[in-house]
């Protein structure tokens, strides 16, 4: 692994102990105290003195703080009795850690002598032991950058500690004084001590970064909420869409990336430099109360609003999409009012997605909605509905009947592609039907059979991502087996993918057995055949134009996992019109597979440990998937971060 060079400035820390605790530190270390108490290192403020047990507990406390908790996990506090004194579990876990073992008394019993006042050499000897955690255990890239010091009172050191004496001035934390002296048995005071912790923690944020492969992004909004995604999301676990709506990284094009971040009252967005520096900022105002979906097309970026339409008013405006340039200047919009969609409340209980025609001209918006009250029951039922728009102007070219040809009730999740000009469409049905099932050209397939009764809420079962190929249709999800709905509240959930081929179906003749004269003609596009017979009585002759039957070719569903931890979060994402990723997150880790455009893999399983998952849609740029979240990073001060995936070319 690459070695980061320590380039900080030695610190002579040879300053005389000041009397007592005193509520403030002095000034030559308030820098260091104040960034230690806001990154919850510091227990207390004191000019006085310290003890050997707090200086262990601010030293377990920067490890808590600079490295990722999933790389702490794996260590063990040793035992309540290892200690025979008093030892709490902060110094515990420091000897669960290697950094210290205690002494052993006459009595033959091991003690950590928590009062003890901290000296100069039993501190190097703690911070060069934590130095050695990180750089050879955990495998940071640290090195020191200077030689090891030689010191004019090296007699006067102990044994024990002068490899670690020479070595902590060798990473530039300590060294003698004017004189050459390392004063091994002199004592470390409080402000002494927090200065050397602050320039431990600077070493090691800077190691934490190096190794970390993300870009940090010097953001001004908040992104701390951008997980809002399968385990973290209370509809996830009822098993609605699994996704995220309001956090996006968009592909400026020129190597460089934007977030767009949906606040309560407006939308921000924010582009950022190759070196993660803010270059410009600029809000958007919500154009109606409801966040409903975005879509960067390539030319234009379009955004959907929404509001609710309690009195159903069939006047009111309830969805409005709005578009907008690349430097986000509004351009135009669309709106569509209650009573043409019949919608009360839009955007109900699901992730709307927009897509864009392959010639531009047709922007889709399919989303969910509550509709008006039902007559027969007095009820408002939720389902799918389907906007188009011409980009050219935003004139709304249709919008769903109140059971349209693709009606889905209830529908949890909606995705939308284009494969060409044909829309494409998957829902996911707690009831009609009760599947995910993909729709285009008034065929469709039913991708998963969903478990349960008819409008159970509870499917245990989230959508991810669909894709097209030039192939067929992928799409990929989270679910239990789907085998007995009530039998798998607790049953781990895996990740399937579908693939449905683009290939027509085979018609079935229309005619009766025994007929004559019978022709079957399949038109172009394989949706539709002429026919021609006479019937088995000789008389009566039939011809016209037929539909193929109403279902796509047959599904193949293949389960992409089978472990025993749940998969309940995932993203497929288009690298080319043949090549695919399959992303899901198991544990703290991401799980990358490849595939072709039929859904088969095309090289090993890939994992990026300690990396949280996109919150929305990634971005594919030079060869790499990207995206923003919320860093993992402790010392990114609540920062996101841009995340890549390096693929090979034998990849794509």
């Amino acid at each position: 692994m690459k070695k980061l060079t320590a380039v900080l400035l030695a610190l002579c820390l040879t300053i005389p102990s000041l009397p007592v605790r005193a509520a403030e530190p002095p000034a030559w270390a308030a820098e260091a105290c104040q960034v230690l108490r806001e990154r919850s290192i510091l227990p207390f403020v004191s000019s006085g003195s310290i003890s050997r047990g707090e200086f262990v507990e601010m030293l377990v406390n920067t490890l808590d703080q600079a490295i990722p908790h999933a790389k702490l996990e794996p260590f063990s506090p040793v035992g309540w009795d290892y200690f025979c004194d008093y030892a709490p579990t902060v110094i515990q876990r420091a000897a669960g850690f290697g950094l210290l073992e205690g002494t052993v008394g006459a009595d033959g019993l091991r003690y950590f002598n928590y009062e003890d006042p901290l000296t100069r050499e039993q501190g190097a000897k703690l911070v060069c032991s934590l130095l050695d955690l990180v750089s050879q255990t955990l495998d940071y890239p640290l090195e020191p950058s200077l030689s090891p010091a030689v010191y004019a009172d090296e007699a006067a050191i102990s044994p024990w500690a002068l490899s670690y004496a020479r070595k902590i001035a060798a990473y530039g934390l300590m060294k003698g004084d004017d004189r050459g002296n390392f004063d091994p048995s002199g004592e470390l005071d409080y402000p002494s001590s927090a200065v050397l912790v602050y320039r431990l923690l600077e070493l090691l944020d800077t190691a934490v970064a190096q190794g970390f492969d993300a870009l940090l992004l010097q953001a001004r909004t908040d992104w701390s909420d951008a997980s809002r995604f399968g385990a973290h999301d209370y509809s996830a676990s009822r098993s609605l869409t699994g996704w995220s709506s309001g956090y996006y990284t968009i592909d400026n094009g020129d190597g460089t990336v934007s977030g767009l971040v949906v606040g309560s009252e407006e939308i921000t967005i924010e582009r950022f430099s190759a070196d993660g520096s803010l270059t410009a900022s600029q809000t958007l105002e919500k154009e109606l109360p409801t966040f409903g979906a975005f879509l960067d097309s390539g030319r234009h970026f379009y955004l959907a609003f929404g509001q609710d339409n309690d009195e159903e008013d069939d006047d009111r405006e309830v969805w409005r999409i709005v578009q907008y340039d690349r430097d986000w200047n509004r351009l135009s919009a669309a709106s569509v009012g209650g009573g043409a969609s019949y919608t009360t409340v839009p955007f109900r209980a699901a992730v709307a997605r927009m897509a864009v025609s392959e010639d531009g001209k047709t922007l889709a918006l399919h989303a969910a909605r509550q509709r008006y009250t039902t007559p027969d029951d007095g009820l408002r039922h939720q389902s799918n509905l389907t906007v188009t728009m011409n980009t050219a102007d935003m004139k709304v070219l249709s919008v769903s009947e109140e059971f349209p040809s693709n009606h889905v009730s209830h529908s949890f999740g909606q995705f939308v592609r284009f494969d060409g000009e044909q829309l494409v469409t998957v829902d996911h049905g707690d009831a009609y039907p009760r599947a995910f099932i993909l729709q285009s050209d008034s065929q469709a397939a039913e991708l998963l059979p969903i478990a349960g009764g008819i409008g159970e809420n509870v499917t245990n079962a989230i959508g991810s991502g669909l894709e097209l190929s030039g192939d067929g249709y992928l799409f990929l999800g989270c679910s239990t087996p789907q085998v007995d709905l009530n039998a798998e509240a607790d049953t781990p959930w895996s990740l399937f993918l579908t693939y449905t081929s683009k290939e027509a179906g085979k018609p079935t003749p229309p005619w009766p057995e025994g007929s004559t004269k019978t022709s079957l003609t399949l038109l172009p596009g394989g949706r539709q055949y002429k026919a021609s017979w006479t019937d088995p009585d000789g008389r009566t002759n039939h011809w016209g134009t037929f539909n193929v039957e109403e279902d796509l070719s047959a599904t193949t569903l293949t389960w992409l996992t089978h472990g025993e931890s749940t998969v309940n979060c995932a993203r497929l994402v288009k690298l080319d019109e043949s090549t695919f990723a399959a992303m899901w997150q198991e544990g703290a880790d991401i799980h990358c597979l490849v595939l072709d455009g039929k859904g088969q893999p095309t090289g090993q399983e890939r994992i990026l440990e300690n990396t949280p998952m996109p919150p929305t849609d990634p971005v594919v740029m030079d060869g790499s998937i990207c995206w923003i979240q919320h860093s993992s990073l402790p010392q990114s001060g609540g920062k996101p971060a841009l995340y890549r995936l390096a693929l090979e070319e034998k990849d794509i």
